[in-house]
């Protein structure tokens, strides 16, 4: 269970990777760095359900990808491998070792092809990531994002709704808005260039972490299936799976509670071994 906990403040800051820079945000503590990236067109945000019940056991960092959030938003560069890269160089400014990272949907992909030294990043888990390796799934969804996101909040919530059917009126609109605060080209490079956009295999081949791969339940909209997760698996030299049955997409905004608990077992006894 998690315990009684005051949530620190929460503190913002920039980061400057490679002539951009990123927005990211803080909660402080003695704990282990633990770093979190949202998904396609989301921001810190989506986090704060999970933050809380996280909060008492690691140090938290919530970043705004490229293209996201209040980081800066080029017009193109919106590759799996560009994210990654501007958190690799995020990571070594900033002087975290022994980390783990947690990564939701694009964020999960992220986390995956992060190349970066075991003593920097020991443990990744990876929520839901889609590993298709090939065309863009839901492309129309993505296409009519892109065209509503021009269009007043309430237009993109309503179109958004059905894709989200077990979420309030209160987080469609949050989605909304972080939509239209995105990057157009974050959804344009990924539909001209699929397989440059998620190819991460060669990444998870040499991945040195230990991986967790949380898949969510088919039922409820999850997108990581059965044979893409038995792929990741194979070429995963540390890979572990766990399926969130209950839980849609989104696993961190369905079950926060369960899901800490499964990142905290995951990490800590580990994390414990590594260290010493």
């Amino acid at each position: 269970m998690t315990p009684r906990f005051r949530l620190p403040a929460l503190d913002h800051h920039y980061v400057s990777t490679g002539g951009l820079r990123l927005h990211y945000t803080e909660l402080p503590s003695a704990g282990t760095p633990l770093i979190l990236f949202h998904g396609i067109g989301m921001d810190w945000r989506v986090w704060q359900a999970l933050t809380r019940h996280l909060a008492p056991f690691f140090h938290l960092y919530a970043f705004d990808l490229r293209g996201h959030g209040d980081s800066d938003k080029p017009g193109h560069g919106y590759t799996v491998a560009h994210y990654a890269a501007d958190i690799e160089d995020a990571i070594d400014q900033l002087g975290l070792t022994f980390s783990a990272v947690v990564g939701s949907s694009l964020g999960g992909m992220v986390a995956g092809a992060l190349e970066v030294p075991l003593d920097l990043v020991t443990h990744r888990i990876l929520l839901d990531p889609p590993l298709t390796g090939g065309p863009i799934k839901d492309e129309h969804m993505f296409r009519t994002i892109l065209q509503l996101k021009h269009q007043p909040e309430e237009s993109l919530a309503a179109f958004l709704a059905p894709y989200n059917p077990h979420a309030g009126s209160f987080l469609m609109r949050t989605m909304a808005q972080m939509w239209k605060q995105a990057a157009d080209g974050v959804i344009e490079d990924m539909l001209e260039q699929p397989r440059a956009y998620n190819a991460i295999e060669p990444a998870l081949r040499i991945n040195e972490s230990e991986t967790l791969l949380v898949q969510a339940d088919p039922a409820m909209g999850g997108v990581l299936t059965d044979r893409e997760a038995q792929e990741a698996l194979r070429v995963l030299p540390r890979g572990h799976l766990a399926k969130m049955l209950g839980a849609g997409h989104a696993v961190h905004a369905y079950k926060p509670r369960e899901l800490t608990q499964m990142i905290v077992d995951f990490v800590r006894p580990q994390l414990l071994t590594s260290t010493r």
